[in-house]
């Protein structure tokens, strides 16, 4: 597996391919996001994991008002 970094044009790991096969960034100009998790309890019987990317501090507060709802 060979790949270019759409970025810098240098080569991509060859370990960063096998790991993530469809990546078009080496290591250096791989962008990052914040992601925030929070258990949802919709039925007595099991929860579910809700992921929000890039989350806002609203977005957080909500989150966590469900939750301790739910519980």
């Amino acid at each position: 597996m060979t790949g270019i970094c759409k970025v810098c044009g240098r080569l991509i790991e060859p370990d960063r391919l096998e790991v993530l096969p469809t990546t078009d960034r080496c290591i250096a100009h791989a962008s990052t996001t914040r992601s925030a998790a929070f258990m949802v309890y919709p039925h007595k019987t099991g929860g579910s994991v809700c992921v929000i990317r890039n989350p806002t501090a609203e977005q957080i507060r909500i989150a966590k008002r469900a939750n301790r709802r739910a519980r």
